[in-house]
């Protein structure tokens, strides 16, 4: 059997060993090494980067784990192990704060290339906390957003059903196994999130709740979405934690506005006096999540530029000069890509569609000198018969946008001043 173990065992059996966590894990795993190589590993070899009482864990579990069994244990339970060796595991977990080595999920994790959304708050709601909670978990899934939440009572349940009952996917990251569903209450929700959307832990199958295991779960809320939501909640309370990590992480924090004279509504309060978006309905909070993506692409290409420049910057003779039979240039001055001599390929043409030249038309036309929310724009085009999901006009507006045709002030679009 030993032939046929993949490296994804051998992690398995890794993060089941009781009394070594993840900074442990991180320690065995530097210089490159492997889960296969650990579980060789002879005593004096791990007594270097643990201590003794962990190097007799280690060595007790190595002897008792059943590979095949474990394996077979997930399977059965429609279970998939994820540790940070897979391509799967999310790139957003990697640089946070004591990262989890693993992930089990049932159903699939977030789609990486999709805005995501956490919606967080009170688990005893008012009946305004809850109707907010409806009305953005279900506008954000319209959109084509993301939601994720903790499942637990209240606004997180109550906006994830929201968001299932729209038609979108939502993602629970709970603080127990991923086959026990808490609170019970919430089953239709778990249920319908392992076939729409995912459940989500770093503990393994059949851990029951426990109340430290919850704040632990929360930077992994923070982490996966781009915006993060409270709808309400006290000044003192659970809530305030996912708030806290979300802001280690540099993510973007809105809140609820609510009555002065309700507790519930004191956290949001609070976090909008120290700087928070405010969110009235659910197009402030896509206008921030189009304004948080559309940064982080705009830097994601630019280091990408940077990085094609670099790779393209000639070595020897000039390209151009090689191709053509002209003369070098002198030293210094600004050489030319070959390609630019030649007819772009279809991969590398950027010419656009005829539909795609009437919407950009539609857009410029829709925008003043007065600043314009992207919903406002969306009301103009569609008058006009044009038909665009708010994600793709929020792509397109900052594809303009970074093309110099329209300005953006914060969520706001206008007039290119030339």
């Amino acid at each position: 059997m030993t032939g046929k173990l993949t490296e994804n065992d051998y992690a398995l059996w890794l993060f089941n060993i009781r009394g070594i966590g993840n900074k442990s894990i991180d320690k065995l795993l530097c210089g490159d090494r492997t889960c296969k190589e650990i579980y060789g590993m002879d005593k004096k070899e791990l007594s270097m980067f643990l201590s003794e009482k962990q190097v007799d864990s280690l060595i007790k579990s190595r002897n008792v784990w059943d590979f095949e069994k474990e394996r077979r244990k997930l399977e059965n339970k429609g279970i998939r192990f994820i540790s940070r060796i897979d391509d799967e595991y999310p790139e957003k977990l990697k640089n946070i704060a004591d990262p989890p080595f693993a992930l089990y999920v049932k159903g699939r994790l977030p789609n990486p290339d999709k805005p995501a959304v956490a919606i967080i708050g009170a688990r005893m709601c008012s009946e305004y906390g809850r109707y907010m909670a409806r009305q953005i978990g279900r506008g954000l899934a319209f959109a084509g957003v993301q939601v994720i939440s903790g499942m637990a009572r209240g606004v997180d349940g109550i906006s994830q059903k929201a968001a299932l009952q729209a038609g979108g996917a939502s993602y629970a990251i709970v603080g127990s196994g991923v086959d026990v569903c808490y609170p019970d209450d919430n089953r239709d929700v778990y249920e319908e999130l392992c076939l729409s959307g995912g459940v989500i832990s770093e503990y393994p199958p059949g851990t029951e709740p426990k109340a430290n295991f919850f704040p632990m779960r929360n930077r992994i809320i923070s982490a996966l979405s781009d915006v993060v939501v409270v709808v309400e909640a006290r000044r003192k309370s659970g809530t305030q934690i996912t708030v806290d990590t979300a802001l280690e992480q540099g993510k973007e924090v809105l809140a609820c506005p609510g009555r002065l004279t309700d507790r519930l509504s004191d956290g949001c309060n609070y976090l909008i006096s120290q700087g928070a978006g405010v969110v009235i309905d659910v197009n402030d909070v896509i206008d921030r999540l189009w304004h948080v993506r559309s940064r982080a692409a705009s830097q994601n290409r630019a280091l990408q530029m940077s990085t094609a420049d670099a790779q393209n910057k000639p070595l020897h003779m000039p390209v151009v000069a090689a191709q053509t039979g002209s003369q070098s240039p002198s030293p210094g001055s600004e050489q030319v890509p070959a390609a630019t001599t030649q007819a772009p390929s279809p991969e590398t043409t950027f010419a656009e569609p005829e539909p795609e030249e009437a919407l950009e038309t539609a857009i410029l036309e829709s925008v003043d000198v007065i600043p314009i929310s992207s919903s406002g724009i969306m009301e103009k085009i569609s008058e006009r018969g044009i038909e665009i999901s708010v994600p793709e006009l929020m792509k397109k507006l900052f594809d303009m946008s970074n093309m110099g045709k329209l300005s953006q002030n914060g969520v706001y679009f206008l007039k290119r001043e030339f």
